[in-house]
């Protein structure tokens, strides 16, 4: 029962963002710093509740995971968001965190007793499902999603 609790306050986190998003100043450094880790966190988890089907350890792999996409937020994706189009980005962001899942899901430290391969199609399904997931959030939690439904977005 404890486990659902953690991974039913883990999911509502990012709601905590959108339910105010205006409390923040959008241009401050706090604020962009609770949008991104509230993305990269639901990312995170996301990729390791896909993966418990193949036998990952939920909470290890969510920790490792987590490490992994903030370094590669902070190391990739900062660095070249004003040099390629986002588009372009995401997809590569894509292809390395599939590369990271692919990788992590390798260790015997993230695996459980039912255990099962994870391929090169699953870990990239759930680095998509996962950067999706942590597209719509940015987008909540920055109030962008309502200017996009009102089709104001430029």
């Amino acid at each position: 029962m404890r486990r659902w609790s953690i991974i039913v306050a883990c999911v509502l986190i990012p709601m905590a963002a959108r339910a105010n998003p205006y409390a923040l100043n959008p241009s401050s450094l706090i604020a962009f710093g609770v949008v991104a880790i509230s993305a990269l966190f639901v990312e995170a988890a996301i990729v390791s509740l896909i993966l418990t089907f193949a036998g990952i350890a939920p909470v290890r792999m969510l920790l490792a995971f987590l490490f992994a996409n903030i370094v590669i937020f902070l190391f990739v994706f900062v660095p070249l968001q004003h040099r390629i189009a986002l588009p372009g980005l995401e997809q590569m962001i894509v292809v390395i965190d599939a590369v990271a899942i692919k990788l992590l899901s390798m260790l015997s430290g993230l695996q459980n007793d039912s255990y099962r391969n994870v391929g090169w199609i699953f870990a990239t399904f759930a680095s998509l499902i996962g950067n999706a997931a942590s597209f719509c959030v940015g987008m909540m939690a920055t109030g962008e999603l309502s200017k996009a439904m009102e089709g104001g977005i430029e």
